[in-house]
This record gives C-alpha cells, structure tokens and sequence, in this order.
C-alpha cells in the first residue's frame, strides 16, 4: 500500500454512507476506526521496514565498505532499492531524495579513500581546503536511476611557503616521466597544489567509474582542467568568459555551473565562489539576453498541429528524445528565468516556486510548470527501469504510438506547458523589460 494519504482518502470514500450514520454506537464507530488504523498500521510498517533496510544495506555498509567492490554492490543495491520502492509509490521527489543521501554518502567515501591513497602514495593529505560540487542533476538534486559524474573542485590558494620534499619530489618524477623539461628551480607552491589536485582527480574518476557513476561524456569532471582549479583560477575563468569571451570556459559551461552543489570539503569556498559567479553573471545584460534567447528558442517534440515529432529513420524511427524535445527545455527555461529574477536555487521545482512567490508567474503557470517536471521525470524514470539492464544510449527515445491516449494527452499538455512558458519569458523578459 503507497504511502500517501490516498489510504484515507479510499477508507472515507468506501465507507461514506455508513460514516455519516447518526446511528451508530461506540462500538460500531471504534470498529471503523479500528480497521483505518490497521490499514495505516500495515502501511506505516511497511515503511519502516524500507527505511531500516536502506539504512542497514546501503548507508552503514557504505560506510564500513573496505573496497570498491563493495561500494559497487551498495550503489547497486541502492538503485534496485530505489526502483523497487518507485515502482510501488510513484513518488518522483522521493526518488531524487533517496539517490541525493545514497549517492552523496558514496562520493563522501570514495574521496575519503583518495585522500588516505594520496597520504600513503607519499603525496601528503590535502594541503588546502577543497570543495567537491555535484553539477547537472547531481546539483540540482535530481537524480534518478541513471548517473554519471559532473562534478568540480575549488581548493585554496596555498601558502606562499608551501613547498613540502614529498610533493616535490613526487612532481619532478611526473614531469620527467611525461619528458616535460624542468626549470632548475623546480615548482612553486601553486604548481604543486595544483599537481597534487590534477592527481586527485584522477584517482576519484577512476574510483566513480569503478562504483556505478559513469564518467560524463561532456567531460564534465576535475579530471578535465577546466574543471579543476584554485579559487583564483575559478575567478579568472569567470572573467575571462563574461567579460572578454576568451579563455578555457564557454557559455554552456557558463549555464552548467549555474547548478552547482557542495557535497564534500568546504562549502563556504562554493558558497563565496558562486555569490561572486552570479553576480558576475546577472549584471552581464548581453550575455543573459543570449541565455534567455536560447532557452526560449529549444524546440519540443510537439507538431504545430499537437502531433509528436519523431525520428524518420534509424534505430529511434519514429520515436523522440523525452530528455532533449521535453525535459530539457523545461529544465533550462526556468533556470533562466529564475537567474534573472535574482532567484538562485539550484533544484528546478524549488526554482518554479520561487518565481511564483515573487510573483513573476501565476499559479496556473507554477501548476502546469510542476506538473510538466512530474510527467517527464516520470517518462525518463520508466524508461531508465525498462532500458537499464540493455545499458542502451537509447533509454530517452520514446515512442508515442506505444503510449496509451492518456498519456499521450500528458505529455503534451506538459509540452504545451514549457511552450506557454517559453513564450511568456520571452515577452516578459526579453522584449517586455530590459535584462
């Protein structure tokens, strides 16, 4: 039985006439109630029962795991844990709640490892703070059974005395291995911290990969060093791409920093980094009007007349991509409209009401917006189950004619509800009022 209050809901409905029976005595009222509160009791303990085993089998073996064999096993039976409690409730909140404490708590672990690796490896403990982001929905905090890694990290800037033999002689090993030629010299304090991070990050991409998070396609992890850096580096990249469009960063990597999230080290480095980020990034009129026109301009999957376009050929014919013609629009329209508004929340749902409270959209827009977010991480959440174990590239490729009328009529009422939304953005804030 779901917990939610549909229980009650059914007993009241079922039990109408005879509820409203001024007629009957105590007894006959404890036994209706008597039954409701076993029917809750059965529910409640089903409940607990999944609760207890996610705590047993996953989070405290999480942190008693001695390899990463089996920290694969724990994320494995996080997901089949999470799949089978989805399947039963429907809940899709409750799915990226799960993964986010799961997932977080393996990345906490495996960083963990890595930092003792370094320390044994003669490369010393870190000798910064640093901070370890989730990015995309690891950021936004919208995981669902499929992931990969999209993370970054910030570390301080060292000291100006640090120059420890260990690392030293650990960096001069590298670089002769690699044939670069050495200053006499040798490395400053910044060349070593950074050395030390670039290790670091190899070693936490491996030891992702090695669990279940798969490395991200885009390149969008501490591995790649446009994803790497001081703070100072950071800073630099920012200015660089906002104010005179040059350097190693680009606009859509500009648009994916905008989700980041501590997960590991210290956040207030994230925390001051991301306050300097945005408001380098809202008072840039020309490049937020570019970001607005974008999002307003991403098609969906929707005909002019309220058919579904579909592949014409190839493996996907006559399906479409739910993540890039309906997720994915919805995703980056609020996020836009939000940075604009002064609205700096990562999640997309909490975003949709932040623009409701500050009264930038009406409560039949937050409603349909919501509701859109719903029906297409239902689809994608469906679709990872049913493609999963074919580890297929192709699990967002959906095929209408498969889909019974009513959800066909769901998916494109949310399509009609990122359109709508599409539109009144770009009234409102592209040609209604200046960025």
């Amino acid at each position: 039985m779901p917990l939610n209050f549909s229980i009650i809901e059914s007993y009241i409905e079922d039990h109408r006439d005879i509820i409203k029976d001024r007629f009957l005595l105590r007894s006959e009222r404890y036994r209706l109630l008597a039954e409701l509160g076993n029917t809750l009791q059965s529910t409640l303990k089903d409940y607990e029962i999944f609760e207890s085993e996610f705590s047993s089998l996953v989070l405290h073996k999480i942190d008693g795991a001695a390899s990463l064999e089996e920290l694969r096993a724990c994320h494995e039976t996080a997901v089949a844990g999470i799949e089978n409690f989805y399947l039963e409730e429907e809940t899709v909140l409750d799915v990226h709640d799960l993964f986010r404490i799961a997932r977080d708590k393996l990345i906490i672990r495996i960083l963990t490892i890595v930092e003792k690796e370094m320390e044994e490896e003669g490369f010393g403990k870190p000798p910064t703070d640093y901070i370890w982001a989730g990015l995309g929905s690891e950021g936004r905090d919208e995981q669902t059974m499929i992931t990969d890694q999209d993370n970054l990290i910030i570390y301080e800037e060292p000291d100006k005395n640090f120059l420890p033999d260990n690392l030293r002689k650990k960096w001069r090993e590298e670089f002769e291995q690699r044939d670069i030629r050495i200053s006499k010299d040798g490395p400053g304090p910044k060349q070593l911290v950074d050395y030390y991070y670039e290790i670091f990050s190899r070693k936490a991409a491996d030891r992702l990969h090695a669990v279940g998070f798969e490395r991200c396609k885009g390149g969008i992890m501490p591995l790649n060093e446009r994803w790497r850096g001081s703070v100072g580096d950071w800073r630099k990249r920012i200015e660089d791409r906002l104010t005179y469009e040059q350097g190693i960063f680009e606009s859509l990597d500009v648009i994916i920093l905008t989700d980041a999230r501590s997960v590991k080290g210290n956040a207030e480095l994230l925390d001051s980094f991301m306050e300097y980020f945005f408001k380098k990034l809202t008072e840039n009129k020309h490049v937020m009007k570019d970001f607005i026109q974008s999002a307003v301009l991403m098609p969906s999957a929707l005909t002019f007349f309220g058919g579904f376009k579909t592949e014409k050929e190839g493996e996907n014919k006559d399906k479409f991509n739910i993540k890039l013609l309906g997720w994915a629009p919805l995703i980056l329209a609020v996020r836009m409209a939000a940075l604009v508004s002064g609205i700096y929340e990562r999640n997309t749902l909490q975003r949709i009401q932040s623009l409701r409270k500050k009264n930038i959209i009406k409560k039949d827009m937050e409603k349909d917006l919501t509701d859109a977010y719903f029906t297409f991480v239902r689809f994608r959440i469906i679709s990872q189950i049913n493609y999963r174990a074919d580890n297929t590239k192709n699990m967002n490729y959906l095929k209408p004619d498969m889909l019974g009328p009513e959800e066909q009529e769901r998916l494109r009422k949310a399509m009609k509800a990122v359109e709508a939304f599409q539109k009144y953005i770009q009234e409102t804030q592209l040609f209604g009022q200046p960025l």
